[in-house]
């Protein structure tokens, strides 16, 4: 009888031992190198006397090779034809369990859209943690350098990726170019294992452990859109007579003062925007006549105090830089009224 009831402990440790093994194995979000322990206890009685009997599994996570990439602009990503650093955001994540770095690659030729971007005119850069591309700030992806991270600690298992990419000439409003980043985990790609989903990899899980392909095949890419719109700046110019009799004859001695109306439009910001305007022959400058929107310009090249300037930049001319020294980008809507003076000799 005694041997009948020990057969029956011993299979019934059997089966929970396999059911908590079955179910622990595939524990989601559970860090890979975990080290999870579980015991199973039997309380019985032979013969009125009380006995115990238990046993334990005990088995290390292994490390779930699984990327996530998403397209973070909320539309499209507005260029002119012929602009430089364009700017496509993406977040890369890693939904494993573990630590991995990433290989990445973006592709400027995907079918479907109207107009490609060669690779020459593509780079990858990894985020400082601001959220904003800045080539001061920011890490240039070379191919060696690829972010890590780990999917098993909240909070470094994200990271943002920027594409920048140039944008060439002689293209159309509403042209649309659509750019892929790529990211494979280097685990599986050592192991030439991307893409084969439930693969095991022996021993390139962290601390040794085992690594699976996860379902996304340890590869993701996400493509975001750029979109071309149009931009323009007018310019007006007229001019008001003051003679010196109080009326309007333009004879000698008189004052011509000139009206530039700059207007900036469209949706594209505008880079590298100076006006020049030589003064007539026959005429002589009125010094300290430079007004932007009514302030007082000096004649001097003396930024950053102001940006304008006769006979300075230019010859005989007055310049006025609305882009203070290529430090400021001009986001339409925008207007600008610049004037000054000439006398007539």
């Amino acid at each position: 009888m005694a041997i009948q009831t020990n057969n029956r402990l011993t299979c019934l440790l059997s089966v929970l031992i396999a059911s908590l093994y079955s179910q622990l194995v595939f524990a989601a979000g559970v860090p890979a190198n975990t080290t999870i322990s579980n015991t199973a206890t039997v309380d019985y009685e032979i013969g009125g006397v009380a006995a115990t009997a238990n046993a334990t599994v005990t088995f290390t996570v292994v490390e779930l090779l699984d990327v996530s990439l998403l397209w973070q602009d909320a539309a499209n990503v507005s260029s002119s034809s012929r602009q430089n650093n364009v700017v496509i955001t993406y977040e890369l994540t890693n939904i494993g369990n573990g630590s991995d770095q990433y290989l990445l690659a973006v592709d400027g030729a995907i079918a479907g859209d109207d107009f490609d971007i060669a690779p020459i005119d593509l780079e990858i850069w990894i985020d400082n943690g601001d959220g904003l591309w800045s080539s001061a700030t920011d890490t240039l992806y070379t191919g060696a350098n690829g972010p890590v991270l780990n999917g098993g600690v909240a909070g470094s298992d994200a990271i943002v990726i920027f594409v920048v990419a140039d944008v060439q000439a002689g293209l159309s409003a509403g042209e649309l170019s659509n750019i892929q980043l790529n990211a494979t985990s280097d685990t599986a790609n050592t192991a030439g294992q991307t893409g084969n989903v439930g693969a095991e990899i022996i021993g390139a899980g962290d601390g040794g452990v085992n690594a699976n392909v996860g379902l996304t095949g340890a590869i993701a890419n996400a493509a975001g859109t750029i979109e071309i719109v149009s931009s323009g700046v007018s310019i007006n110019k007229s001019v008001t007579v003051i003679d010196t009799l109080g009326g309007n004859d333009p004879h000698t001695g008189a004052i011509l003062r000139y009206r530039l109306d700059v207007q900036i439009s469209g949706s594209v910001a505008i880079d590298n925007l100076i006006i020049v305007d030589p003064t007539p022959a026959v005429t002589t400058y009125t010094p300290g006549s430079i007004r932007l929107n009514s302030a007082v310009q000096t004649d001097a090249q003396d930024a950053p105090a102001d940006y304008s300037d006769f006979n300075v930049s230019n010859a005989n001319s007055i310049t006025v830089d609305l882009s203070q020294g290529s430090a400021v980008s001009i986001a339409p809507p925008a207007t600008f009224i610049i004037e000054f003076e000439v006398t007539i000799n």
